[in-house]
């Protein structure tokens, strides 16, 4: 394994473990039947971090089969990077202050929240679209 698989490893271990350690208010609300929206926010922040995590690791087993140049493999590894922390950022701290960051509006945490999940989105999308087009490359 390269070291640039071995540093997704280690971040994508780490995005996990912040999505595991959600699971535990997420419990906590389901136990304590509190209201709808603050277990929707941890179950959120629990689930999806877990899968981010997750696919940061599938991505780092598979990146040294890709037929990929240096920069395309640094572009794959640190914008799953970036996406993970950015919703490493946003999914617990927007369960914990009660915001969605659907939008820039609203009050600063809210736009704390926004900016992460927009760091998180585009950086998902772009390692995915960079590991579409290494597995192409590969194949043809």
């Amino acid at each position: 394994m390269n070291s640039l698989a071995i540093q997704l490893t280690l971040h994508g271990a780490i995005v996990l473990l912040i999505g595991l350690l959600s699971g535990i208010p997420y419990g906590y609300a389901i136990t304590k039947k509190q209201d709808e929206n603050i277990a929707r926010g941890w179950r959120v922040a629990h689930s999806g971090l877990s899968m981010g995590g997750t696919t940061m690791i599938a991505f780092s087993a598979v990146l040294s089969n890709l037929e990929l140049n240096p920069v395309f493999s640094s572009v794959l590894v640190w914008s799953s990077v970036v996406s993970g922390y950015g919703f490493a950022i946003a999914l617990p701290y927007g369960a914990w202050v009660g915001h969605r960051g659907l939008s820039i509006e609203g009050p600063s945490q809210n736009k704390v929240v926004y900016i992460g999940n927009m760091l998180g989105a585009i950086g998902s999308l772009i390692g995915t679209l960079v590991l579409i087009i290494g597995c192409l490359k590969t194949i043809l």
